[in-house]
């Protein structure tokens, strides 16, 4: 979402003439953008810092493995980006231009790497081919091949483009911000009333006398924390300023408009506002419709454009897949989720390694910790019956 005020206040005119512009208006515009940048980057930040703790995990056969594939996806995309960083950016383009394109610019030592690109254009779009990019640039370095749509990872957030409404609700924020702020500023400012006798208004050299008083007596006065206001004959003196209709401004009306901003910036984004203000009531509830409506399907989608491009049909059904694991972003307490984690050993959903897997720690290295247990209360009802009657026999 980079800054370019030429295109920020194109709407202004609608034509590519230049335009005198005040500096009020640049003032506005400055606000707008900063306000717009910070709501948009935090909720971004938010979606990219989740899915930088996703684990994407490989399976070959059906069976997870721990290869290149997966070293690529977890650890080192490319030569110039560890896995964080690289999703960083995927997501902030996402996000920013409601879709991304994953190139592989070359083989490192006999491995594919993975970029993302800055800027692309697409020829040949037609529904019975594939799609063609070219023009495909990556930190200002652009390459002079054309990729087929089977060379690339290409990720579309939504359906409909949803900034040019997002940046109309900035713009109509912004100005009442804006308002909100002079009329504060207004408020805690001094504002005096001089009224003159008519007769020395009349004198002869009087606008120049005048002028000159409250340069040298009145804006010193109120420039200062103490002083005196030497009031003359002819001269009266009333302070108007403070609130306007009875009702004074305050700073909580104007971090209001602002919570407004991130609130509705959230809600494009089907984040929770909650997650984002800074609010603790209700946030259990909250992670979990972010995980439902933000995180998993961009997942879903990440795992599904690799699974196809990088697999194929043919592997696919060979049991050969990628899946982006989302169940590490939430934070694993051990101790407070101890008697959780028996129940899930117990029942054999899940082995020891498993727990210890999704806990963060590292695996034992011993065949009954891969093993699946389940306690004794826990069997089919025909076998208590028959196990209750066996005892009731033995019974003299």
């Amino acid at each position: 979402m980079g800054f370019n005020l030429f295109k920020f206040l194109a709407p202004k005119t609608g034509r590519t003439k230049l335009e005198k512009v005040v500096c009020s208006e640049l003032y506005s515009a400055a606000l707008e953008y900063q306000i717009r940048e910070l709501c948009f980057w935090v909720c971004v930040d938010f979606i990219a810092n989740a899915i930088g703790r996703c684990e994407f995990r490989t399976f070959l056969q059906g069976k997870e493995v721990f290869d290149r594939e997966y070293y690529m996806w977890n650890f080192e995309p490319n030569v110039n980006q560890n896995s964080t960083a690289f999703l960083h950016k995927l997501v902030g383009k996402l996000c920013q231009d409601n879709e991304a394109l994953l190139v592989s610019p070359r083989k490192r030592d006999g491995y594919d790497m993975v970029v993302v690109a800055d800027d692309w254009q697409v020829k040949n779009r037609n529904v019975t081919k594939q799609n063609e990019y070219c023009g495909v640039t990556v930190d200002g370095f652009q390459f002079d091949k054309t990729f087929r749509e089977d060379d690339v990872l290409h990720l579309q957030l939504r359906h409909m483009d949803l900034q040019p409404v997002l940046q109309g609700m900035f713009s109509a924020y912004a100005r009442l911000l804006q308002a909100a702020m002079q009329s504060y500023e207004w408020s805690q400012g001094q504002h005096w009333k001089v009224t003159v006798n008519q007769m020395l208004s009349g004198q002869e050299g009087f606008a120049e006398t005048f002028q000159k008083m409250i340069q040298e007596q009145i804006k010193p006065f109120l420039d200062s924390r103490g002083a005196i206001l030497p009031e003359f004959d002819g001269y009266k003196y009333e302070n108007v300023g403070g609130s306007k209709n009875g009702v004074k401004p305050d700073t909580r009306d104007i971090k209001a408009m602002i919570d407004d901003i991130f609130d509705f910036t959230a809600k494009t984004f089907q984040i929770p506002a909650v997650l984002i203000n800074g609010k603790v009531e209700g946030v259990e509830g909250a992670k979990e419709r972010a995980m439902s409506h933000c995180i998993d399907p961009i997942c879903d989608q990440l795992a599904e454009e690799i699974t196809r491009k990088r697999y194929g049909f043919d592997g696919w059904r060979k049991g050969n897949f990628v899946r982006v694991d989302s169940s590490a972003i939430e934070h694993f307490n051990l101790f407070g989720n101890a008697a959780n984690v028996e129940k899930l050993v117990g029942s054999a959903a899940f082995t020891v390694n498993d727990i210890l897997r999704a806990a963060g720690q590292p695996q034992i290295e011993e065949p009954w910790a891969s093993k699946h247990f389940l306690t004794k209360n826990i069997a089919d009802l025909e076998e208590v019956i028959r196990t209750l009657d066996l005892q009731e026999g033995a019974i003299p």
